[in-house]
């Protein structure tokens, strides 16, 4: 029974080493709202037998949460988190080249994270993907009230991920940012919506600049 055993194992992990998965790109850096497609390639060997294949992506947070399975080549969104519900296809199609791809709609960002492509076929094997999600500071609302008396309001607004400082300016690009008062609220897309206003006192042909600068990200946009 022990040579038995052994001799199992030994097989077992010769078949596995001769199936392997592989990921073409590690890591994927996608724009909130945006869609992304994540690749891992197996070997087929020949025309695909459907009914001996197994594809799983699985997203690995605190808890495991299931993208998706498909098992003995049959599609289960049983178990698929709630997460992903409505926004998760695979290319079906591209099974027979041994690719499977997985695509996801309207990326959140929730979505972000190490996801876990495991392919069964004859052998097993996984690999580890990384999903980047960003939201930059797109567009700026700009708005402009007079208080009387060369008294002036200007206030910009936008959203983005994560949170942005708001530098104001005038037009010999002097700092007056400790004189605006910036505010934060965060909505149910956990994107951060930021207004900054700022009170001046100045002649009607004066130009000023809000600039919203996105330090993780190292972007900036300005208005």
């Amino acid at each position: 029974k022990p040579l038995l055993l052994y001799t199992f194992l030994f097989y077992w992990h010769f078949l596995n080493a001769l199936f392997t998965v592989e990921a073409p790109q590690s890591l994927y850096i996608v724009e909130h709202g945006n869609n992304v497609t994540m690749e891992c390639t197996f070997p087929v060997n020949g025309k695909l037998k459907f009914r001996d294949l197994s594809v799983s992506w699985e997203k690995k947070d605190e808890l495991k949460k299931q993208v998706y399975v498909l098992l003995k080549g049959e599609e289960d969104f049983k178990s698929q988190h709630s997460d992903f519900r409505g926004r998760i296809k695979l290319l079906k199609e591209n099974l027979n080249l041994g690719q499977s791809l997985l695509q996801i709609t309207d990326v959140k960002l929730r979505d972000a994270g190490l996801y876990r492509c495991l392919i069964g076929y004859g052998g097993a094997d996984y690999k580890t993907i990384n999903l980047k999600v960003k939201a930059p500071y797109r567009t700026i609302t700009q708005g402009v009230v007079s208080t009387g008396d060369n008294k002036w309001k200007l206030t910009c607004q936008s959203e983005g991920y994560p949170q942005a400082e708001v530098i104001w300016q005038n037009r010999e690009y002097e700092d007056l940012t400790d004189k605006a008062n910036t505010s934060y609220e965060t909505g149910s897309d956990q994107l951060y919506h930021v207004t900054s206003t700022l009170t001046i006192k100045s002649r009607i042909d004066e130009i000023f600049y809000c600039i919203f600068w996105n330090k993780e990200l190292q972007e900036n946009t300005s208005a």
